[in-house]
């Protein structure tokens, strides 16, 4: 590659300049006039070119097969240290995924958390650092959030009252429903039983909709709700004071009155989880995992001594785990982990989660 020059990125299919070329020594760069086979160079400002592209000859184009990058195995949520940097932050993190693949940041919608993820600590550490250095802004990391759900087991039918009179309109909507569960992973459905306009057409939008915003937040802990049936069975209205607002609000109680009988129980996220370690260490490794309320659901050997353990784990056991990992195989192991299903959490446990996020409320 010689400077001043046109190259073709043949993973893009598109023709790249090349401005200067430099060779480094510590932080002092040598310009040179060409890069040959063997050498490592350096250039700037390539406006198609990233990370685990092939920069060929426009008449005989090759290319590479892309290097296969390993998966991130620890996540931190980031908050700004300062208020209204978020958008800085936001910026200075899609730079360095440019730089760095290894990265990957993604927006959590449910508990609205930007996360971060990278190889283990040392990783997101250092990308802490490069980003106060090149981009001037600080950030504090936090442990992300668990996305618990909240779920019945039983049903229950009762009614939503809501009637307020004050000088002029007053305010009326009743309701009867009945919550039942649904199977996991089935959401929410909602159905209409309404028989000779107890409750007129036109409120009962309003009532769905009042039963969906419910739902965002539980009676047990606020988190949302799931895998629930509401039927809409009966009510009543007023020809001057019902209104939609008087039926959302209706709804709204005949949930929370639904939801306390209905046996409602709080849910935890639990993710099927694949360590790799050598096979000497696949019983520290399931002692390990035994202790994080882990199933092993089996072993298998690999090449060159190494062993496979497959489990399934509760997420808030696991949120640490890169670090764990690494103490318990001196740094040898790997993970893969990925979301499975929701589970109850355990009595004592939900306890403890109910009563921290009444403090916090």
């Amino acid at each position: 590659i010689k400077s001043d020059s046109m190259v073709y990125n043949a993973s893009r299919e598109k023709e790249e300049r090349i401005g200067g070329i430099f060779t480094m020594r510590g932080k002092t760069q040598i310009p040179m006039k060409e890069v040959v086979a063997g050498d490592i160079g350096v250039t700037t400002k390539l406006q198609f070119t990233s990370a685990g592209d092939t920069l060929s000859d426009k008449n005989s184009p090759v290319l590479f097969a892309p290097i296969a990058f390993p998966l991130p195995m620890y996540t931190r949520a980031i908050y700004a240290k300062k208020n209204g940097e978020e958008e800085k932050i936001a910026t200075a993190l899609n730079r360095l995924m440019d730089e760095d693949p290894t990265i990957i940041v993604t927006k959590n919608s449910v508990t609205k958390e930007t996360l971060v993820s990278g190889m283990g600590d040392q990783h997101i550490e250092i990308i802490m650092e490069r980003m106060k250095r090149k981009f001037g802004v600080e950030a504090d990391l936090r442990a992300p959030i668990v996305e618990y759900r909240e779920t019945i087991r039983g049903t229950a039918e009762v009614e939503g009252k809501h009637k307020k009179q004050s000088g002029g309109h007053g305010q009326y909507g009743h309701v009867v429903i009945k919550m039942e569960p649904l199977p996991p992973g089935e959401g929410f459905e909602f159905v209409d039983k309404i028989f000779g306009g107890a409750v007129p057409r036109q409120y009962i939008p309003a009532v769905e909709k009042g039963m969906r915003e419910s739902m965002e937040h539980g009676i047990l802990a606020g988190y949302p709700v799931v895998d629930v049936r509401i039927t809409l069975l009966d009510g009543s209205y007023h020809t001057v004071d019902s209104s939609e607002m008087a039926f959302k609000i209706a709804s709204n109680m005949a949930f929370k009155k639904a939801m306390e009988q209905a046996k409602p129980v709080l849910m935890e996220p639990v993710y099927n989880l694949d360590v790799y370690c050598a096979e000497s260490m696949m019983g520290d490794v399931i002692g390990d995992l035994n202790s994080k309320r882990g199933r092993i659901l089996g072993m298998q050997s690999l090449e060159d001594g190494m062993g496979c353990v497959k489990a399934q784990v509760p997420y808030a056991e696991i949120s640490e785990y890169a670090v764990d990992l690494r103490a318990l195989t001196q740094g040898l192991g790997t993970f893969e982990m990925k979301f499975d299903h929701y589970e109850d959490v355990p009595m004592k446990m939900a306890e403890k989660i109910i009563a921290e996020a009444k403090e916090a409320q």
